[in-house]
C-alpha cells in the first residue's frame, strides 16, 4: 500500500471517529420533565395512591397503600411539548421495559412491577394486586394540564 493511500485511509478513519464522537453527543436524551411526572403523581394522590421517587435509582415507589413484603414500582419517560406521538412510540419500542403512553400528556409510565422487601415472603402475582390495575386505569384516564399558549 502506498504512503498516499495510507495517509488518506488514516484521515478517513480519523474523520469518521471524529464525526461519531460529535454525533453521539446529540443523541443524548434530555432530562425528564419532572413537572409532568409530578402532575401525574398528584393525579394519583387525589385518587388515594401516593408515590415517591426512590432516593437512589430512577423508579417511583407506591408508598400508600402500603403492601406487606413488597412494593409496587413504576418508571417514567417524558417528551418535549412538540414531540409527535409517532416519535414517542418509536422511542418506547427501543426500551426493554413495557410502557403505557399517554401521548396528550407527553408522559409514559412503565407497567407497574413488584419489588420484594422481605425475602421470607413471596410477592403475589401482579393481577392479584389491586393498586396495579388502579395505577394503569388512572394513568390512561389522566387528562394533561392545559397547554399554556
Amino acid at each position: 500500500m502506498s504512503v498516499t493511500r495510507r495517509v488518506v485511509l488514516a484521515a478517513a478513519v480519523g474523520c469518521g471517529l471524529t464525526m461519531m464522537g460529535a454525533g453521539g453527543a446529540d443523541d443524548k436524551r434530555p432530562a425528564p420533565d419532572v413537572e409532568a411526572i409530578k402532575s401525574v403523581v398528584a393525579h394519583f394522590a387525589k385518587n388515594d395512591i401516593k408515590l415517591e421517587k426512590e432516593k437512589e435509582g430512577s423508579y417511583w415507589v407506591v408508598t400508600d397503600p402500603k403492601e406487606d413484603g413488597y412494593v409496587v414500582v413504576v418508571a417514567w419517560r417524558t417528551w418535549p411539548a412538540k414531540a409527535p406521538e409517532e416519535e414517542m412510540q418509536a422511542e418506547l419500542k427501543t426500551i426493554n421495559l413495557a410502557y403505557v403512553l399517554n401521548a396528550p400528556a407527553r408522559v409514559a409510565m412503565s407497567k407497574p412491577g413488584l419489588r420484594s422487601t422481605d425475602n421470607a415472603k413471596r410477592p403475589p402475582r401482579l393481577d392479584q394486586v389491586p393498586v396495579v390495575a388502579k395505577l394503569e386505569k388512572l394513568f390512561k384516564e389522566y387528562p394533561p394540564p392545559e397547554q399554556k399558549k
